[in-house]
């Protein structure tokens, strides 16, 4: 094992504790259910609108499709990490107002088994929860015959993290199968009070705790289509059964000075059902371009024991170019990618609908010359959620990451050390 290779090791250790802490949000739709969603992605896929379900890289994890496992070669180990900053602003109907939010994205390592056998592991967020929001509302009193006005205070907290362990096998050539098995854990706090500025008026505080430790699962598949001039067509396809999550839940009510309810709703939650499938074009490993979809029905599942979510639509596309990795020629080595994807919301706020659209971009800078180097990835994403009126926000976001792909020759018998 080289330095590099330990050097690995202890990162991948130090770096646990902080994935499991991770919050990367100050976005106030955070609010609602499991909080801001996050799709399987690494720095490659990421810049290139977040395409996962056809992509089959061999110097890239695609933890997204776990069948594209198989596309390492048999003397790779590959470690993967990531860090990024969020720049968001946020507008209403009263003004706007921005913050700054930044941890570490995820850790992850891939190697091979045998030829028709590849193994990665990771830990990866599933969704973000993090927000600290205040409105003031006046109307008429009809206690006093005066005005009243509150004021709400709303915070939250958490997430959910999924540590994940697949494999993938090529039963026959250019088809390959794969599968994740999911732990996810994790705590989410939402809590919100009311407080009046008329003492006839009690507050008020309601904090709702979820905390969550289950397994899942994900399976994959991808068939090649080989073409004429070095052209070849990658097919693709996701699938994730519902599950039920066992966790413990309570609700606390809490009016000053009269009374304090709690309740307490374990096992009444739910993962959505997945469908995805896509497809990848590939010439002479030069160009990639793809498109992803994306269903999940989320109109089916409980949150509280009770169904309020709406069902999630992703529509990706991607292109990543690379002039010549073998070039003596820096630029011509550089992997450029760009992307773009749109997806609705899986909660209503206010009784309305939302959408999200995300523009990416980024760069592969690979740090040495070879077949398979290790690169360092930038992904640039600009998004848009909602629209600023009375009773909703429109919120802007650029976010910045920084991956590490590091490749290593871990099983080469060498014949001199």
């Amino acid at each position: 094992m080289s330095k590099r290779g330990l050097i690995i090791i202890l990162f991948i250790c130090t770096c646990i504790v902080g994935v499991y802490a991770q919050n990367n949000t100050s976005s106030p739709y955070t609010r609602y259910g499991y909080g801001g969603l996050v799709d399987a992605g690494f720095g490659q896929n990421k810049s290139m609108g977040g395409i996962s379900f056809g992509l089959r890289a061999n110097k890239f994890t695609n933890p997204g499709n776990p069948a594209s496992y198989t596309a390492i070669d048999t003397l790779t180990f590959r470690f993967e990490a990531a860090a990024s900053l969020k720049f968001s602003s946020y507008e209403d109907a009263s003004g706007k107002q921005s913050r700054m939010n930044g941890n570490l994205e995820y850790i992850a390592f891939q190697f091979p088994i045998k030829k028709w056998l590849g193994v990665s592991a990771g830990l990866l967020p599933y969704s973000f929860v993090g927000y600290d929001f205040s409105s003031k509302v006046t109307k008429p009193s009809s206690i006093t015959g005066g005005s009243l006005e509150t004021t709400y205070l709303y915070e939250g907290s958490g997430g959910i993290s999924q540590f994940y362990l697949g494999a993938a096998v090529i039963p026959f050539q250019n088809f390959s199968l794969g599968a994740n098995f999911n732990l996810n854990f994790g705590t989410i706090n939402h809590a919100s009070s009311a407080t009046f500025n008329d003492k006839a008026y009690y507050p008020t505080l309601q904090s709702n705790m979820i905390r969550v430790a289950d397994a899942s699962g994900l399976l994959g598949a991808q068939y090649t289509l080989s073409l004429p001039k070095e052209r070849k067509v990658t097919f693709g396809a996701i699938f994730q059964p519902k599950f039920s999550l066992a966790g413990k839940a309570e609700r606390t009510i809490i009016t000053t000075g009269i009374d304090t309810v709690k309740i307490t709703d374990n096992n009444k939650f739910d993962l959505p059902l997945t469908f995805g499938t896509g497809f990848v074009y590939n010439f002479s490993e030069r160009l990639l371009a793809g498109f992803d979809y994306q269903y999940q029905a989320w109109s089916d599942v409980r949150f509280f024991g009770e169904k309020a979510f709406v069902d999630r639509n992703k529509f990706s596309l991607g292109v990543e170019f690379q002039p010549n990795g073998n070039s003596k020629n820096y630029f011509n080595r550089i992997y450029y990618r760009a992307g773009a994807n749109y997806s609705n919301l899986y909660t209503k706020v206010n009784g309305k609908d939302l959408d999200e659209y995300v523009l990416s971009a980024g760069l592969g800078l690979p740090l040495k010359r070879g077949l398979n180097p290790t690169v360092l990835n930038m992904v640039f994403e600009f998004g848009n959620i909602g629209i600023a009126a009375p009773d909703l926000i429109k919120e802007q976001y650029f976010k910045f990451t920084l991956n590490m792909t590091i490749n290593e020759r871990w099983f080469m018998v060498r014949k001199f050390d």
